[in-house]
């Protein structure tokens, strides 16, 4: 599956993820650094650590996919509910 970062919190190393079915997955990324546009390959519509590929920058990112099948209202508050551990 194909996905465009959206929204990034880069501080707090969080980015929400369009998918190609046009809805939105909550990522925390543990090692690369993505950037709003990137096109990110892999499994984005299931939970839990992950391995997906960067295609804008050639680059593997280490993550851990907290929430799927958002919303575009939710993306805001998933974030912040992610953050907290919730």
């Amino acid at each position: 599956m194909r996905g465009r970062v959206h929204t990034e919190y880069r501080r707090l190393g969080f980015f929400a993820v369009e998918t190609e079915d046009h809805d939105f997955s909550i990522i925390e990324v543990r090692s690369g650094l993505p950037s709003l546009g990137d096109e990110l390959v892999g499994e984005l519509n299931s939970l839990g650590e992950k391995q997906l590929y960067n295609d804008t920058t050639l680059e593997k990112l280490d993550l851990s996919i907290k929430f799927i099948h958002l919303i575009r209202d939710d993306v805001k508050r998933a974030i912040i509910d992610a953050v907290r551990g919730k």
